[in-house]
């Protein structure tokens, strides 16, 4: 096995609360999500679509832009 190093980031308990909820709805845990997420960002792993792509870019886009609102 690969050895691995523990991340610990800061976000709102909303924020962890909803990534577990939905985590466990498609069946995975919050570590899976993430590292995925990375994974994708690093160009490590494609979504299977083009189109898929383009809305998760929007989707980090949007959520960049109302941070910068709410800050």
């Amino acid at each position: 096995m690969a050895e691995e190093s523990r991340l610990t980031i800061r976000i709102s308990p909303e924020k962890r609360d909803a990534l577990k909820d939905k985590a466990k709805a498609e069946g995975k845990n919050t570590t899976e999500i993430l590292t995925e997420f990375i994974d994708q960002y690093l160009g490590l792993r494609q979504h299977s679509n083009p189109i898929e792509q383009r809305v998760t870019r929007l989707e980090l886009i949007v959520e960049e832009k109302l941070g910068e609102l709410v800050a």
